[in-house]
């Protein structure tokens, strides 16, 4: 399952607000949000609760992705560091690739004059078996018919079930002083540990 919706969050302000935090501190990996921490009335900074009104805000619209708790992150992708590679969003600490429930990336910002820069998911049966490219571009080069590229794009949010493999393709074009930033979440039924 592949959702996209654009305009996607009302209030672009707190959008925005995330950009310009995270345009100056860089790519983030938060600590796992309990399911009781995300819908309580106030979390522990200004920027934690934001990522909480998200959160909620992606389970009323699609009440599959409610879970137990919540790993978030920010990457930022700029003219140094333009691309991300080919993964599954899975806990780092199991046997095996134990992928997470669902996963959500909000495009938080910085699209003009944007090429490049699509995610790209292989929805293709065994993808997550049968190995991953070590190189950005050999997987740019074999995509086929089983890969996806969505487009980055301003409060554009991408759901899709987290056993799709998938990458951040380079950015062939950015504006000097933008940053593509994505927010991500995944959703999971078990508490997992973060690693940074």
């Amino acid at each position: 399952m592949i959702k996209i919706i654009d305009n996607f969050y009302h209030n672009t302000d707190l959008l925005d607000d995330l950009y310009r935090y995270f345009y100056y501190a860089g790519t983030w990996q938060f600590d796992y949000f309990p399911h009781k921490y995300v819908w309580k009335d106030k979390q522990s900074t200004k920027v934690e609760e934001e990522i909480c009104t998200l959160i909620r805000r992606i389970c009323v619209t699609n009440p599959k992705f409610a879970a137990k708790g919540y790993e978030s992150w920010i990457n930022v992708l700029d003219r140094d560091t333009n691309y991300l590679d080919h993964h599954v969003d899975c806990d780092e600490e199991a046997e095996g690739i134990e992928p997470a429930k669902m996963t959500a990336i909000l495009y938080l910002g910085g699209e003009d004059g944007l090429e490049g820069g699509e995610l790209a998911v292989d929805t293709s049966e065994g993808a997550t078996t049968s190995g991953f490219y070590e190189s950005i571009y050999d997987l740019e080069k074999n995509l086929d018919s089983s890969w996806i590229k969505i487009p980055y794009k301003y409060n554009r949010l991408v759901l899709f079930d987290s056993n799709y493999p998938h990458a951040i393709l380079p950015i062939k074009n950015i504006k000097e002083g933008q940053s593509r930033i994505g927010l991500s979440i995944s959703s999971w039924d078990k508490k997992v540990n973060i690693i940074r």
